[in-house]
């Protein structure tokens, strides 16, 4: 690399940048729309596998060391893990992502327009918290995110008009409270669903209408499957784990108008 090359690569590299460590890539996603270039982010769980079966190889653990923050979303990954990750790093901060919000079991929070603007906010204090001298550019990001926000929720009024929708994996509950409808999940408590069960959510979907079933890559499709093509509905693909909830929440007002 001459000089003039290495000149660039100081002008475009941050002199600092906070390590973080989060468990999925969506908290990846609101921390960088946040603290963009003034924030690394170290993802625990790679994307297309389940946040409650995935275990962290000999590298990933390792990264943890370098981490100034880890933050917690409450899937069965913090659980297990989360004990390990201070053994490797005493000095790391533990946040949980959702430490303004009163919630339910169900840790899908990055999936609500309401619910992630309280955990904007979680970011935005750490952050400030860490690096107060870059408060300003923060909050001026955390500003512009809690606008697109309220502009999603908005959209999400105007468009959605189905009442209700089926998916295996209970991953848009907190979506459906927002906006008002009903998701109907097949698993239960982490099982499979029986016959009688399907039987029943069948004749539900038929009586009320349902129209949209919504599988994700990440978890069983069959079963789904099988419900949508004796109810003639439209099966949308959506995974809850994308990079933006901002664009997953897009996509499900888009898939329920």
């Amino acid at each position: 690399m001459n000089v003039k090359n290495k000149l660039f690569f100081l002008l475009i590299t941050p002199l600092f940048a906070l390590n973080i460590s989060v468990t999925i890539l969506p908290q990846k996603g609101i921390i960088k729309a946040i603290g963009e270039d003034k924030v690394t982010v170290n993802v625990m769980v790679p994307p297309g596998v389940s946040p409650a079966t995935y275990s962290p190889d000999f590298k990933q653990l390792k990264a943890i060391k370098n981490s100034d923050v880890y933050f917690t979303i409450g899937v069965p990954f913090d659980k297990k893990y989360i004990q390990k990750i201070k053994e490797i790093n005493p000095n790391i901060e533990i946040v949980y992502f959702g430490e303004y919000i009163k919630t339910s079991n169900n840790p899908h929070i990055w999936l609500s327009p309401a619910l992630l603007q309280l955990q904007a906010k979680t970011v935005l204090d750490t952050l400030i918290k860490k690096d107060p001298k870059n408060k300003n550019f923060y909050l001026k990001n955390y500003k512009n995110y809690i606008a697109k926000l309220a502009n999603l929720e908005v959209k999400g009024f105007k468009k959605i008009r189905q009442k209700a929708f089926i998916t295996f994996h209970p991953s848009f509950f907190y979506f459906a409270k927002d906006f008002h409808i009903k998701q109907i999940a097949l698993q239960k408590e982490g099982k499979s669903p029986s016959f009688s069960y399907l039987a029943k959510v069948i004749n539900l979907a038929k009586k009320e209408n349902i129209k949209t079933v919504i599988i994700s890559p990440e978890f069983p499709q069959k079963y789904a499957k099988i419900v949508a093509k004796k109810i003639k509905a439209k099966v949308v693909v959506i995974s809850p784990l994308k990079e933006k909830p901002i664009s997953t929440i897009n996509d499900l007002i888009e898939a329920l108008k």
